[in-house]
């Protein structure tokens, strides 16, 4: 492992999740900023509160594959997972704190998702528990952070079990960051004032 090919990589994931599409769509076709209105998130889930289904979807869309392309391709071309793991690290954090954006950005669903699904895809097994939650309860932000614990146990057992290496360990703050940043929802959920998808 190299130190600076490892800063270097984690630096340019950082500044590819510092693009936030939901900024920059309520900007430039909506004439809005989308952080000032509903939970002040740049994500699909305010996107489509705030602008409409559509944009919301295009959001969704285009975050995901910002978390798996870059992550991707930096597993394709370089061995040690390393690289890779804090790469996809950076860029969720990025998403979260964008240095483009004044560090207001989305909760990195999306795109945590993307990146983390290229690095241990037995995740995807947390989205067919997670979607009828969300459409059960219709709390976004509860299907998201069910899934993050799903993500994290998955990890775990993966990696107790030797089927991940125990570099693979610390992909686990991804999930924990966005549980993090659903802090205020968690609190909402437990006053019952959660804003719900319909």
């Amino acid at each position: 492992m190299n130190i600076l090919t490892l800063v270097l990589l984690s630096l340019f994931g950082y500044l590819i999740g510092s693009i936030q599409s939901g900024t920059l769509i309520s900007k430039v076709f909506y004439k809005i900023d989308v952080r000032d209105s509903g939970s002040k998130s740049s994500g699909a889930t305010n996107v489509h509160r705030t602008i409409g289904l559509k944009p919301g979807i295009i959001v969704l869309i285009i975050d995901i594959i910002k978390g798996l392309v870059p992550v991707l391709i930096i597993s394709l071309y370089f061995e040690h997972d390393i690289y890779s793991i804090f790469s996809s690290i950076l860029l969720v954090l990025g998403h979260c704190y964008p240095v483009y954006h004044k560090f207001k950005g989305g909760k990195g669903v999306a795109t945590g998702f993307g990146a983390v699904i290229v690095l241990v895809p037995y995740i995807f097994i947390g989205l067919p528990l997670a979607i009828p939650l969300i459409y059960k309860t219709r709390f976004v932000s509860l299907g998201s952070i069910f899934g993050c614990l799903v993500s994290i146990s998955i990890i775990l057992i993966l990696i107790i079990s030797e089927n991940l290496s125990i570099e693979h360990f610390f992909i686990i703050s991804i999930p924990m960051l966005i549980i993090y940043k659903h802090k205020s929802n968690i609190l909402r959920l437990i006053k019952k004032e959660e804003n719900k998808l319909f």
